[in-house]
């Protein structure tokens, strides 16, 4: 059996395809961390340009919002790449992740 050839089973309720519920747990993984992210790129942010202009800053601060964001962008990394590290899927996770810093939006152009 090749790596691609798991066998699926959809099941249609309602005329629509059910969604398993790992993959709706994996989905709200995946929003959560992004929103997380997104957050402490925010604070990180406020906080880093407050450094650079106040002597009276609390660097502490700054360093533990440093690593909150690298630890949220890391999550987010591993659940968007899933364990396919691949230079690929490496410009498509940067190509999101500008996307998602934008604001614009991240639905698909179907």
């Amino acid at each position: 059996m090749e790596m691609f050839d798991e066998i699926t089973e959809v099941r249609m309720v309602n005329g629509k395809p059910r969604i398993a519920f790992d993959q709706q747990v994996a989905d709200i993984d995946f929003q959560q961390a992004c929103e997380a992210f997104v957050a402490a790129e925010k604070a990180f942010c406020k906080a880093n340009a407050t450094v650079r202009v106040d002597v009276s800053a609390d660097v502490c601060a700054w360093w533990d919002l440093l690593e909150a964001r690298y630890q949220t962008e890391k999550t987010m990394w591993q659940l968007f790449i899933g364990g396919d590290r691949s230079p690929r899927t490496g410009r498509m996770y940067l190509q999101f992740r500008e996307t998602l810093l934008s604001g614009r939006s991240t639905s698909a152009d179907a």
